[in-house]
């Protein structure tokens, strides 16, 4: 079968990118034993150990506790996957410079259609060593290989044993004969299986007809290998990168006053605003980073209850922590940054008070995150029980969704709602009491209506006691709604609620 020519595909194989976004910014290495660790068969395993780590016997695939006792200084921390992204998505921009077509190989690798391109770097291996000398520079670790195919050009990267491994033009099949079959990405059952009939090296599938390969061990295999040999058109599809809305400004003269400072945060913000409103969208958190002379970056953050394209907004956002920012020789660089960037609808608030009044609240909900933290504003929102102290749930306010999907209860509640219910002291007893004290006060009954009796849900094993609940109005005009548990001490009586 003929090979597909007319491409060279660069595949930048990123072993330890979990490792790299820890490292310092000095030397590039990590201080002491440190492991990246992850959730695998229910179990804390070391995914990733560092150099030290390694040195003090930590292995990949050892458990937690394994590690420890091997080396009781290691330090880890849980597999971050959006991180992880997010560096992955970054180095994707800038391999650019590299090839016009460059793809993600999530989650650790990148592709590149270098057809065309390695001449201007001097050849194919001048190209590779550029990259992975481009990434040190950066303290990220990379290996490469390069192949007529990008299953090739991976398998080259991933297990050969040199930084830059190349196959020849048309010589695919013999660079690829040395590697392991696990190299063609098959699945484990599938290698195992390989290996247990005797086929542990690519080289030795090729002595096998490919009809029987697919007969014993599927056609995921044989399509893999078509693949890695170029058999198959597989190319390389390259997509735009998500666009970054930023804004730099670099200063001849370092300023320190806060009038000037406001004023290069006037000019970013209306130029990253003026994009996001150019594709209509909005950001949900903006961070300024400003360059001190004397004490390096400081990042400043603020958020928002909804996507944000309004300057003027991110202005009164940062007048908070711009007032705590303290410069004493000055800063010179300034760089703003969106993130969390969504789509924006127009409505047009004339027509719809509802517009006017919603964004009245998120701006309220904006001011009141970046003061004390979007966590601490909280909001109700329904829940479907019938259980008094579980027919609302506290939700951050932010995500409002839930909470404007809110149906009011078909019996009348109180206003405040005890969680717990509170316990009273009787002084006069009956059903419901005549007179009980609580919180230091005494009351006095008038009226009472009730019981309104709620049986437990039966898929919960908490609390099963029965409860019945009392409306009865005090002589002083005070309104309460009381709760008891028939069958059991007919002498505890609570406060469940009080009614306005």
């Amino acid at each position: 079968m003929r090979t597909v020519a007319g491409k060279r595909v660069l595949s930048i194989w990123l072993p330890r990118l979990p490792l790299d976004r820890w490292r310092r910014k000095g030397d590039g290495r990590l201080a002491g034993a440190f492991a990246i660790i992850d959730e695998v068969n229910n179990s804390w395993r070391v995914t990733h150990p560092s150099d030290e780590a390694i040195r003090a016997g930590v292995r990949m695939g050892l458990t937690l506790p394994d590690a420890r006792a091997i080396c009781p200084d290691l330090l880890t921390e849980p597999a971050d996957a959006a991180r992880e992204d997010a560096l992955l998505r970054a180095l994707w921009r800038w391999a650019d410079v590299l090839s016009p077509r460059v793809a993600l190989d999530a989650p650790d690798g990148l592709l590149l259609d270098i057809a065309g391109c390695a001449h201007l770097f001097g050849g194919e291996e001048a190209l590779a060593v550029d990259a992975i000398d481009r990434l040190e520079a950066v303290s990220v670790a990379a290996r490469t290989g390069i192949a007529d195919s990008k299953g090739a050009a991976r398998a080259l990267a991933r297990f050969s044993s040199a930084p830059v491994a190349i196959a020849e033009p048309g010589r695919t099949g013999a660079a690829l004969a040395p590697l392991p079959v696990g190299a063609l990405g098959v699945q484990d059952e599938t290698a195992s299986a390989l290996a247990r009939a005797g086929l542990k090296t690519i080289g030795q599938l090729y002595e096998v007809k490919t009809s029987e390969l697919a007969r014993r061990f599927g056609l995921s295999l044989t399509g893999a290998l078509a693949a890695a040999l170029g058999q198959t058109a597989d190319p390389v599809t390259p997509a735009s990168a998500d666009p970054i809305y930023a804004a730099r400004m670099t200063l001849p003269d370092p300023v320190g006053l806060l009038s000037d400072i406001e004023a290069v945060l006037q000019r970013l913000a209306s130029s990253v605003c003026g994009r996001l409103e150019q594709d209509r969208k909005g950001a949900r958190a903006f961070t300024l980073t400003v360059r001190c002379v004397d004490t390096g970056d400081h990042h400043l953050s603020a958020g928002f209850a909804r996507p944000c394209f309004d300057a003027k907004a991110v202005l009164q956002q940062f007048a908070h922590p711009l007032s705590k920012l303290r410069i004493e020789f000055g800063a010179d660089g300034f760089r703003l940054a969106a993130s969390h960037v969504e789509p924006v609808r127009h409505r047009q608030a004339e027509i719809d008070d509802r517009v006017r009044e919603n964004a009245g609240v998120a701006q309220l909900l904006t001011t009141l995150g970046n003061r004390i933290g979007f966590d601490h504003v909280r909001a109700f929102a329904a829940r479907d029980s019938h259980q008094p102290d579980r027919e609302f749930d506290l939700v951050e306010a932010v995500d409002r969704r839930s909470a404007l999907a809110w149906a009011p209860a078909p019996r009348k509640r109180p206003l405040r709602l005890f969680r717990p219910p509170e316990p009273l002291h009787l002084l006069d007893g009956g059903r419901p009491p005549r007179r009980f004290q609580w919180r230091g006060a005494i009351y006095a009954l008038s009226s009472a209506k009730g019981p309104e009796r709620l049986t437990p849900e039966w898929w919960r094993t908490e609390d099963l006691r029965t409860r019945d609940y009392w409306t009865v109005d005090t002589a002083d005009g005070a309104r309460f709604w009381l709760l008891t548990y028939p069958g059991q001490d007919e002498q505890s009586w609570f406060v469940a609620g009080r009614f306005p």
